[in-house]
């Protein structure tokens, strides 16, 4: 089940406007980050985004960010089934989250509004949405752009939140039904959502050896510390510290004092949090410019 941190943050309106374009890809609509026309590269990244979907301010702007620091085309998928969360909920969000005086009847009454305003949003937004529901389009998709690179050319998945339970179960997928060429090259996440960990991750690294980066915050609630340490624990017990035995590379990185959501939509203002979205964003980069 997502968490109400799943709808927290902020948008990004202080970062300027996105600079690429929507297009359809392979019959979807895409935000589509393109490298500087200077890149020898053709490997692409494709960007499972949080629940705010592929038209978000901040993921666009990311977007763009990956693709002018590590010279890779970026892919947002439309993939999000029945539409993305209305971005209203972080105002609304916002809102409820204030304190408001008991004896402040209009303040309540204002209050409560706008719970029924922000229920109105992610209670549907949770029934249609699930990740699940939408996977095979996902995996579709992921292998209709695997198919097409050039020779030489790579695949990267990052996923967000939402975004981050199916980057993490393409991992576990042939680049073909029923071959034993993996379909993605090199992963990242930042803080996912509905992720049944250690397993999903565990599979992640193992099946076909992909190089597999997560960034969690230390006080995320869709993926508690004691998961997190759990994780740890088996991946080091299956397939050794990440660092190259038998071919298996991985890293989980904690970002202290960061919640759900930061590398994304990092609050305004919160030093700490906007801290862990540079990081996590260097992090990412520095993983898809190693592996691609």
């Amino acid at each position: 089940m997502s968490c109400p941190d799943c709808f927290r943050g902020s948008a990004h309106t202080n970062q300027g406007e996105p600079s690429g374009q929507v297009l359809p890809v392979h019959d979807i609509q895409c935000y589509v980050a393109s490298p500087p026309s200077t890149t020898t590269s053709r490997s692409t990244i494709i960007f499972l985004p949080d629940a705010f979907g592929h038209g978000f301010l901040n993921n666009q702007i990311l977007a763009d960010k990956y693709a002018s620091e590590t010279g890779f085309r970026v892919l947002i998928p439309d993939v999000i089934r029945g539409g993305a969360c209305d971005p209203k909920a972080l105002l609304y969000m916002d809102a409820v989250s204030e304190p408001v005086a008991w004896w402040d009847i209009v303040g309540q009454l204002k209050r409560v509004l706008t719970v029924f305003k922000l229920v109105s949003i992610f209670i549907p937004f949770l029934i249609r949405a699930s990740p699940y529901k939408t996977y095979p389009k996902i995996l579709n998709f992921t292998r209709s752009v695997k198919a097409e690179l050039p020779s030489g050319a790579k695949l990267g998945v990052c996923g967000f939140c939402w975004g981050g339970l199916p980057s993490t179960m393409l991992c576990a997928e042939p680049a073909t039904p029923g071959s034993n060429e993996r379909l993605v090259d090199a992963h990242f996440t930042g803080h996912p959502s509905r992720l049944d960990a250690p397993k999903q991750v565990i599979e992640a690294v193992e099946k076909f050896k992909v190089p597999y980066s997560l960034a969690i915050g230390e006080t995320d609630i869709a993926m508690p510390r004691k998961q997190v340490e759990r994780t740890e624990a088996e991946l080091r017990t299956k397939v050794g510290r990440g660092e190259g035995e038998n071919g298996f590379f991985y890293e989980i990185v904690n970002y202290p004092g960061c919640g759900h959501g930061f590398a994304v939509r990092a609050k305004a203002g919160d030093k700490v949090a906007e801290k862990g979205a540079e990081e996590a964003y260097e992090q990412a980069v520095t993983w898809f410019k190693r592996w691609l």
